[in-house]
């Protein structure tokens, strides 16, 4: 499998924060600032006292600002294998500024809401709660679209080996349609809980529930197909495999599969683990 100028990119010299600025300034920006938006955000959570969802008020901006940041590096990245013109085109900026828009407005009032001590999902006691509900509603829309078209622009216009290509695009596609998929389920039940038996015991870093099904795992399984995809993707172009395409096909296959027993698993109301 020959290498080539666009797939050197993905592990160039300087580091992969290098490579994401190269591929777009912009989602890279935005990604390193949500990163560094977790000092104060850890700092927060440690000195605030207050109770919230899970272990804390400060939990869901925390993770929220971390997946969003790998989010738009792990596109930044993927960027790279866009010719120039593609990447300056229309379409790809139109992708970006959705994607930068809808993440800074979600992890800002996620954090917001924190900060007031009420609860940023499923807060629709007030006017003003359902409306905000909503609006992250869109913007969650906004940043699965954007994601898939993205995975569309990668597959259409890619360069660089096959196995990179159609690993990275594919890997957006899929990752953009179960973690959407699950995402809208997810937002218009009463919880992301489904079948808590007595208070909520959680995992100790994730958070997600062990006496009940919880939604949210099928979620993080499904949306993060696009990590998964796109590392195994550069392992098989690293060891010059033949026969990439099954492999690779055939782990997006198994992860879809996955996906959909974990969510299957939730409505059941049985725990992950």
């Amino acid at each position: 499998m020959a290498g080539s100028r666009h797939a050197m990119a993905w592990l160039p010299p300087s580091g992969p924060l290098a490579a994401a600025y190269h591929g777009d300034r912009l989602l890279a920006a935005i990604g390193l600032f949500l990163l560094l938006c977790l000092v104060p955000t850890g700092a927060a959570h440690l000195l605030d006292t207050r109770g919230g969802e899970g272990p804390g008020a400060w939990v869901k901006p925390m993770k929220f600002q971390l997946s969003l940041a790998v989010h738009l590096l792990t596109i930044a990245w993927m960027m790279l294998l866009l010719p120039g013109r593609v990447r300056r085109g229309w379409m790809a900026r139109a992708l970006v500024l959705a994607l930068v828009a809808a993440s800074l407005f979600e992890a800002g009032y996620i954090a917001w809401a924190a900060s007031r001590g009420i609860a940023s999902h499923y807060h629709v006691a007030t006017p003003f709660g359902v409306m905000m509900y909503r609006l992250m509603g869109v913007g969650a829309v906004c940043l699965v679209l954007a994601t898939i078209g993205m995975g569309a622009l990668v597959l259409r216009h890619g360069e660089g080996p096959r196995v990179i290509v159609e690993g990275a695009g594919l890997g957006l596609v899929l990752g953009g349609v179960l973690g959407g998929a699950t995402g809208v389920w997810m937002s218009v039940q009463p919880g992301h809980g489904v079948g808590l038996a007595g208070d909520a015991v959680r995992w100790a870093v994730l958070g997600w529930l062990r006496n009940g099904g919880d939604l949210r795992v099928a979620h993080f399984f499904g949306l993060h197909m696009i990590q998964a995809l796109t590392i195994l993707a550069v392992l098989l172009w690293a060891t010059e495999q033949a026969r990439w395409r099954g492999l690779l096909y055939g782990a997006a296959a198994l992860g879809t599969l996955f996906t959909l027993g974990t969510f299957l698993q939730a409505m059941l109301g049985r725990p992950f683990a």
